[in-house]
């Protein structure tokens, strides 16, 4: 099952901020979008999830329109993580992790699924949401969106807008590891980050972005050379290693 993005343009209040993009999400695959701010990634995260409708292009799941399947069906196919997840109710950890089971029924959080999240990242199940730091709060929707997709292998998708930037180091490899699990049982990802390095160690393609633009797509061999991004950055950046020790940063302004 593919989820795909055909000629996609948005424009809002004259301001073209996507132009002419096309994207595959396969199952088994993760794609990565890096690139600046403003660039257009979740803008197109949103396009893709149903949040956004674009000016121009389509948007297909499995080859079907997105606006002819139901909703609950929709949300059994999709598991969805924005940039900001607003929560000012004060539910517990296991209350919102179990959130994620609502498509299919299950809504009381003590099914196996929102059992097995808790357990797998410590996540302490009975303390209330408002009371958490941002990187726990982060944390417990991720295993919100992980529920909803979980065990469902190819027939679904996950898309994630930076995941990962309120976690410390070693919530990043629980999750980078997670993903790649994921993966493996033919789920298919979009990824939107800023880490060159994280992106070059979990993706199956990166994609460029920058000005709503793609500038270049590809493996991370072919995607992630100097000169590319440099053209997407617009900055000098230092290559540090090769092969899979490569390492990226931008060059210090003199």
């Amino acid at each position: 099952m593919n989820l795909s993005a055909r000629n996609i343009s948005f424009a809002i209040e004259g301001l073209t901020i996507l132009r002419d993009i096309d994207l595959e999400i396969q199952g088994g695959k993760t794609t990565v979008l890096l690139g600046p701010n403003g660039a257009g990634k979740s803008t197109l995260m949103k396009i893709l999830s149903g949040y956004l409708k674009a000016t121009g292009g389509e948007v297909m799941i499995a080859g079907c329109d997105p606006e002819k399947i139901s909703l609950e069906a929709r949300a059994r196919m999709l598991g969805v993580l924005t940039q900001r997840s607003s929560l000012e109710f004060p539910f517990t950890a296991r209350e919102v992790i179990a959130m994620g089971r609502t498509p299919f029924g299950v809504s009381e959080g003590f099914d196996e699924v929102t059992q097995e999240l808790l357990s797998m990242f410590g996540v302490a199940a009975d303390q209330s949401y408002l009371t958490m730091s941002g990187g726990e709060q982060q944390l417990v929707q991720l295993c919100r969106v992980f529920a909803q997709v979980w065990g469902r292998g190819s027939e679904a998708f996950l898309l994630l807008d930076e995941p990962m930037t309120a976690l410390d180091l070693r919530y990043q490899s629980k999750i980078a590891s997670t993903l790649k699990k994921l993966s493996s049982q033919g789920l298919g990802q979009l990824v939107v980050m800023h880490d060159i390095n994280l992106a070059a160690e979990l993706a199956d393609e990166i994609v460029l972005m920058s000005h709503g633009k793609v500038v270049a797509k590809g493996s991370a061999e072919e995607a992630l050379k100097v000169d590319n991004l440099e053209r997407t950055f617009d900055t000098v950046i230092n290559q540090l290693g090769g092969g899979r020790e490569r390492y990226f940063r931008a060059e210090l302004e003199k």
